[in-house]
């Protein structure tokens, strides 16, 4: 008796649907459908058609990278490095990983140390305000490398297209024969489309070593996303001291998720 019920619920079932047909499985049915593609988070009206979605939150986001850099101290010294970083962000908080691998032109190599940072962000209007702290865990093979650490606070002000930041930074460092440093970040963005933005950044620091000048420099950024997830990024910066770094170029690649 019971496989006599069940099998006449599926075969009311199969005429049922085929009186009613909805291939997009959005509750209109085919014949009445002037929209036959709805996506399956739109709500559609009597006629099929989106009226609103379903906005599905995500909570935790990530992004992972890879990239090139060149770097030119005088005309007799110049480097290169590859670099993976990893994101990850959860409503206002944000963490990042970042490490590379430069070759000399000497022919030696080695890992650099590895940086790990934590941010805070709040948003007032059109003021943001980000405060952070941060490692940079002693991986590179220099003697007695130890951990150093960092705090910085930023400000960053948006004018329709455009945005405008101060940062500083407090590096507390702990290796030998070195001083703590204070560094200050000025920049200006503006947004070129949906999916590029560019900025450009003056930077003052101070050395690490006693009686040696500050480190200017100047940068030009570009960041570009082909999509919701792929992006890429490039950099150019310009030594504006004699002890910084002459040239400096830089990309990379990455996937947000």
């Amino acid at each position: 008796m019971l496989k006599k019920i069940i099998v006449g619920l599926l075969c009311a079932g199969t005429f049922l649907y085929a009186d009613f047909l909805d291939d997009d499985m959005d509750g209109v049915s085919n014949e009445e459908d002037k929209c036959p593609n709805s996506a399956f988070s739109d709500i559609v009206g009597a006629d099929g058609c989106k009226v609103d979605s379903v906005v599905f939150k995500k909570e935790h986001h990530f992004d992972i990278s890879v990239g090139l850099s060149y770097s030119k101290s005088d005309d007799t010294q110049s480097d290169n490095a590859q670099n993976f970083s990893l994101g990850y962000y959860y409503g206002n908080f944000s963490s990042y990983l970042y490490t590379s691998n430069t070759n000399l032109q000497n022919g030696q190599s080695g890992v650099d140390d590895t940086t790990l940072s934590f941010y805070y962000k709040k948003a007032d209007n059109e003021i943001l305000y980000k405060a952070g702290a941060g490692f940079y865990l002693p991986t590179s093979d220099i003697n007695n490398n130890q951990t150093d650490y960092f705090l910085s606070a930023k400000i960053l002000y948006y004018l329709d297209d455009y945005d405008f930041s101060i940062e500083l930074q407090h590096t507390f460092m702990k290796d030998i024969d070195t001083k703590d440093t204070n560094r200050l970040s000025l920049s200006g963005g503006y947004i070129l489309s949906d999916k590029a933005y560019t900025s450009l950044t003056y930077t003052t620091q101070d050395s690490i070593y006693e009686d040696e000048e500050e480190l200017q420099n100047a940068t030009l950024y570009l960041n570009y996303f082909f999509d919701t997830h792929w992006f890429v990024s490039g950099e150019f910066s310009l030594g504006l001291s004699n002890s910084a770094t002459n040239e400096y170029v830089g990309m990379r690649v990455g996937y947000y998720f």
